[in-house]
């Protein structure tokens, strides 16, 4: 019974989130819509890139010298 209940309110989630989409689209327009995703895709890729380059030196001097991550 759980289980379905975790279903139902995922569904419920989706389907309000769609209609909170569908909804923004109509009241904006589609080309507003569309240039506002895209802008914003644009700078959470601005501002993803340093942060997951700095993890990736991190990760790489760990497996390099793993006795330095018991250091941190």
């Amino acid at each position: 019974m759980r289980h379905l209940l975790n279903i139902t309110s995922v569904a419920l989630f989706t389907l309000l989130l769609i209609v909170i989409v569908v909804l923004a689209i109509i009241g904006i327009g589609w080309k507003t819509f569309s240039v506002g995703v895209i802008s914003g895709f644009e700078r959470v890729i601005d501002i993803g890139a340093p942060i997951v380059e700095d993890l990736t030196q991190e990760a790489k001097e760990i497996v390099n010298d793993p006795n330095s991550m018991l250091m941190n």
